[in-house]
């Protein structure tokens, strides 16, 4: 299948901006507006770890398990599946490569169903290795500017004038809401963009 670079670069850009899943679900990322610090790093760790098991999974979806006649069982198995490859995949990444400790900052929780909901959107779109590779990056990058936004929405809160009852986890919440119809509305244009 030949792709136009146009074509690649507006998936890219679809990719990114489907977060609004995220954003609009709560799925993994509820604890961005309420536990998160100002001036934290985002897990670039972790965020890697959910990019390869997206498109790990997705290649056992789509090659493995669609041979079998399971039937709509089949999406029955994407948030076990998911969150069982996950922390799999933490594990060996935390244990054997960085020979440390899982961390556990509480922040994001991808196996609430981030990551089971980005591989169904991944499966239900994606009809190559490419594409589900830049479907996979663009959640990933999606959930990184999540981060940052979030991040500096709350470190702005505490240094200008907010109203005290806003700030924080409040102000987050509201600012997740207006982002999640900001992602909705460009994620349209360019799915239609890209003929979907």
């Amino acid at each position: 299948m030949n792709f136009q670079p146009a074509s690649l670069a507006l998936f890219a850009v679809f990719a990114s901006l489907s977060v609004n899943l995220a954003l609009q679900c709560g799925l993994g990322m509820r604890g961005i507006a309420v536990t998160q610090k100002a001036g934290k790093k985002p897990p670039l760790v972790k965020l890697g770890i959910l990019f390869v098991t997206i498109l790990f999974l997705w290649i056992v979806f789509s090659y493995i398990i669609s041979s079998l006649p399971l039937g709509f069982f089949m999406y029955v198995l994407l948030f076990p599946m998911s969150a069982l490859v996950y922390f799999g995949f933490e594990y060996l990444v935390y244990h054997f490569a960085l020979k440390t400790a899982v961390e556990s900052d509480g922040s994001i929780h991808y196996c609430d169903g981030l990551a089971a909901a980005a591989l169904f959107v991944t499966l239900n779109i994606a009809r190559g290795f490419v594409e589900a590779a830049m479907l996979s990056f663009g959640f990933v990058l999606g959930i990184l500017l999540v981060f940052v936004i979030i991040g500096e929405i709350r470190r702005r809160s505490m240094i200008e004038a907010a109203p005290r009852f806003l700030r924080g986890a409040p102000l987050s919440l509201i600012s997740m809401g207006l982002l999640s119809l900001v992602f909705s509305s460009a994620a349209l244009i360019f799915f239609r963009a890209i003929g979907g």
